[in-house]
């Protein structure tokens, strides 16, 4: 197992796991993971009024894939309203 894989599937916290979704984000232009999730998880709709990501393909492939999983699956343990003030500090924290 690589260091890349091993770090994919560790076990962090909620805002861990969305803070390196978001870092990993700024990658990329517009269209990116964490707008994806944000856009899966109804956190643009509830906030902008509409989402934010216009084009899938450009943003996803194995490594986003396994990340947004892995955010998706915060659900298990954590309510929209933990995740969404979660996605606002990280928003917050990054924006200052």
């Amino acid at each position: 197992m690589t260091n890349k894989e091993s770090k994919l599937t560790e076990t962090r916290t909620p805002k861990e796991k969305l803070t390196e979704l978001y870092d990993w984000s700024l990658n990329f232009e517009k269209d990116n993971p964490f707008s994806v999730y944000c856009d899966l998880v109804g956190y643009s709709h509830e906030r902008y009024g509409s989402t934010l990501v216009t084009n899938l393909n450009k943003c996803l492939g194995y490594a986003e894939l396994t990340m947004l999983s892995n955010c998706l699956a915060l659900f298990e343990n954590n309510g929209y309203d933990t995740i969404y003030n979660i996605i606002d500090e990280i928003l917050e924290e990054r924006n200052e």
